[in-house]
């Protein structure tokens, strides 16, 4: 017997056939995350650029956009982009199901179909949760918002650099090189 949609659980949505689409789960309900090119792009980009600092530097591992992580809250949320510190991963290795603690750095990039509740809530999920580092990429203003917190914010533009040098050590980026 299928769950209908608003009973469905973590181990429900880990356990449905693939069929090709992104979901989350939230408040017990299915709900598809669909990106576009440019978005799978600059996620591509980053990926490959802390794939690069992390060959230098084995100190954790990045996950792409179908990673679900279940919150205590019964939500599993799906960033674009996550990377967690080795110290962090169960014995050191990347879960077989659903990951149940928080990222060290989750990544969200602003789709055409993105609203500004979804967003929020997705932002308040991870930092509720304890997510330290939280960037929301913008492709339209080419910009990247780090919230580390609420009421600690940073937007950085094309001409500028981020680093996270408290979870990434000797990691930079420059937000340009996400766009270009």
């Amino acid at each position: 017997m299928t769950p209908t949609k608003s009973s469905l659980t973590a181990d429900d949505l880990l356990h449905l056939p693939d069929d090709g689409h992104k979901y989350e789960l939230i408040g017990g309900e299915l709900k598809m995350v669909p990106a576009g090119m440019r978005h799978e792009k600059i996620g591509m980009r980053l990926a490959m650029l802390l794939t690069k600092y992390l060959e230098k530097n084995p100190i954790g591992e990045i996950y792409g956009s179908s990673t679900g992580y279940k919150l205590p809250n019964g939500n599993v949320r799906s960033p674009d982009l996550s990377f967690v510190r080795i110290e962090r991963l169960p014995g050191g290795k990347t879960p077989v199901g659903f990951g149940d603690f928080p990222p060290d750095v989750a990544v969200e990039i602003l789709s055409p179909g993105d609203n500004a509740r979804d967003v929020s809530g997705k932002l308040g999920d991870y930092l509720d949760w304890g997510v330290p580092q939280v960037w929301i990429v913008d492709p339209d203003d080419e910009t990247v918002t780090v919230y580390r917190s609420l009421t600690d914010v940073q937007v950085f533009a094309t001409g500028e650099t981020i680093s996270a040098e408290e979870i990434l050590p000797g990691f930079s980026l420059k937000v340009a090189s996400l766009f270009s």
